[in-house]
């Protein structure tokens, strides 16, 4: 931080003092740096910034949920819910919604995607699998990584007075995201300054590197890793900060009423976009204080305009309408405030906007005031005041543009910061499809869910089996695990067939068995023990007693049956034995190999074991 070192008196007056004394030009070149145009003193390690010397503020990252797809009785549920969390800040607490659409690395997403091959006849398959994904990520703008933030800042005398409180609101914000059902953590000084450098550099693709100990170890303040090369406020319209050229403006409200929809519209831009809500709730009596001198003051304009029309010789019920139009809504507004769960807050909503070009930037601005208009609003350049928009747009909960629109609890909760929540993980993943609202890919992995079974659904043929196959084919295509189908209908074999599987049939009369020497004895409560015979077939040979105290079995049959039983236990156990013998004896070949192996090895695995016996 730059400190200004007081002003030293000349040693010389009249003619000798302009040699000594520093021109005011270059006094004011030295005090205007890229650091000190960025609007805060400190940035703590753990996320509490001190904008200004009385001013500290926190910033809590929440995810998004599924609003736009939701019914309109859930959609009713989260808005109010909204609400009340808009009504939990007082007039003391400042804070600020950010929502940050920035172009990310597109080779993470591709390593998601991305199908290594595995060496047999289906590899062709999966490079053209491979391709269709890279064709559904290219319709989606996965590329386009969404980020949304709360920032809330209070007044305190110091950071020891302000730590406490900080922490208290956070805590009441966590938790009235938990109500919403969204996921929300605090985020860190460094975290706080990478959102600030992502802004400043756009379009650039270095990555941010920082750490507190390189501050120690260099001297340098925390602006210095996160400030571009320069800024440039030359012209009123717009600004460029090193290679980036960028035009803030705001939103101008016009409509009487908004649909919940509007927020959605823009953030569904593929291009970079910040838009930042400033609010600030009124005190509650000043706000009834408010309305009521504007009642006031609309209701003597209407007298006065009324004495006018009797001194003209016109009817006075005939007034402007602009004075019936806005009386009638402060009236609503007061009824609101008084008898319905309402608050007053004057908000101010800044759209960001940034390119490598000023045709780029001159067409997102285009396409950004297209949305606007759509909803009966308009989309105003800040004039001459780029600097305080762009770094009012920083998550610093500090606005330092003055234009702002007061609007009840209701109205700004119509702002919903939830569309449609994204659904794209890391590891061996499945593609699922795309999403409805944001197009995006859809790649999830079931093993890393909390549970990772599922259950497919529907009518009949509303394609429960297709769902299946697709699920056991991408499995087989895209990962190594090992997948067993329970198929008692024998509708699945031919796919395992086709895929190179091993089909296994197993019935009294089928020539694949189970080793009766595997099955185990300690049934639970509501297992039957069952015949493996001919002579008996599926009888259930024994009963569960004190099903509720111990749970011993006992043979339900005579002597003579329990001898028979034994011989046949006897019988099948030796039949299997030559059977297991005349197996070893075909495949001697085989053991031989695979002997040589291990002696070699050591040790072998199942797919090697197969190579071998297969070859």
């Amino acid at each position: 931080m730059v400190k200004s070192e007081p002003k030293k008196k000349p040693q010389f007056g009249g003619f000798f003092q302009r040699f000594f004394r520093k021109s005011e030009k270059s006094q004011k070149e030295q005090r205007l740096t890229v650091q000190r145009s960025i609007p805060y003193l400190e940035m703590g390690r753990d996320g509490i910034c001190r904008v200004e010397e009385h001013l500290y503020s926190k910033t809590v990252r929440f995810y998004d949920i599924n609003y736009q797809l939701a019914q309109n009785e859930d959609k009713n549920t989260i808005f109010e819910s909204w609400c009340d969390f808009l009504n939990y800040f007082d007039s003391s607490i400042r804070f600020q919604l950010s929502f940050i659409n920035h172009k990310s690395d597109m080779s993470e997403y591709n390593k998601v995607i991305q199908i290594e091959p595995q060496h047999d006849q289906f590899d062709d398959v999966r490079m053209e699998y491979a391709q269709m994904l890279k064709q559904q990520l290219a319709k989606g703008n996965n590329g386009l990584v969404r980020t949304k933030y709360i920032t809330f800042s209070i007044e305190a005398k110091s950071v020891k007075e302000a730590k406490p409180r900080l922490e208290r609101i956070e805590t009441d914000i966590l938790n009235n995201f938990k109500v919403l059902g969204v996921k929300a953590y605090p985020l860190n000084g460094v975290e706080r300054l990478q959102i600030m450098y992502e802004m400043f550099h756009q379009e650039e693709e270095r990555k941010f590197e920082f750490s507190y100990d390189r501050i120690l170890q260099s001297g340098m303040t925390t602006k210095d890793f996160i400030a571009p090369t320069s800024f440039l406020f030359k012209s009123g319209k717009d600004f460029q900060m090193g290679d980036t050229i960028g035009a803030v403006s705001y939103l101008n409200i016009l409509a009487p009423e908004l649909t919940d929809k509007v927020l959605a519209e823009f953030l569904d831009m593929d291009k970079n976009l910040v838009v930042s809500i400033h609010v600030q709730s009124v005190d509650q009596l000043k706000a009834i204080k408010l309305i009521k001198g504007k009642i006031t003051d609309l209701d003597r304009m209407k007298i006065e305009e009324q004495k006018k029309a009797v001194r003209s010789g016109y009817d006075m019920e005939i007034i402007p309408s602009d004075l019936a139009t806005y009386g009638g809504e402060a009236k609503k507004i007061l009824d609101d405030l008084q008898s319905r769960n309402e608050r007053m807050f004057l908000i101010t909503v800044l759209f960001l906007n940034a390119a490598k070009t000023k045709q780029e930037l001159d067409s997102a601005v285009f396409q950004t005031a297209g949305i606007a208009q759509k909803f009966n609003c308009t989309l105003n350049r800040l004039d001459y005041m780029q600097e305080q928009g762009l770094m009012s747009s920083l998550p610093l909960a500090n606005n330092l543009v003055p234009i702002k629109r007061a609007l009840t609890t209701t109205s700004t909760a119509i702002f919903v910061p939830f569309t449609t929540q994204e659904l794209f993980m890391e590891g061996d993943s499945l593609y699922y499809g795309l999403n409805a609202v944001s197009n995006n890919m859809i790649m999830a992995d079931r093993k890393q869910l909390k549970n990772p079974n599922g259950l497919i659904l529907g009518t009949p043929g509303s394609g429960k089996s297709f769902s299946a196959k697709r699920e056991m084919t991408n499995v087989f295509f895209t990962t190594t695990d090992d997948i067993i189908i329970a198929d008692p209908e024998g509708e699945y074999y031919p796919l395992v067939e086709a895929l190179g599987g091993q089909v296994i049939h197993i019935s009294s009369t089928s020539r694949d068995y189970i080793n009766p020497m595997d099955i185990n004895l300690n049934y639970a409560d509501d297992d039957n023990p069952l015949g493996m015979s001919d002579d008996f077939d599926m009888v259930a040979l024994e009963t569960v007693n004190n099903q509720y105290l111990g749970g011993d079995t006992s043979l339900a049959c005579s002597a003579e049956t329990q001898t028979q039983i034994d011989k046949q236990v006897v019988s099948l156990v030796k039949s299997q034995h030559e059977k297991a013998l005349g197996i070893l004896k075909e495949n001697r070949a085989k053991l031989d190999e695979t002997a040589a192996y291990l002696y070699d090895k050591e040790t072998i695995t199942g797919e090697e074991f197969m190579r071998i016996l297969n070859a």
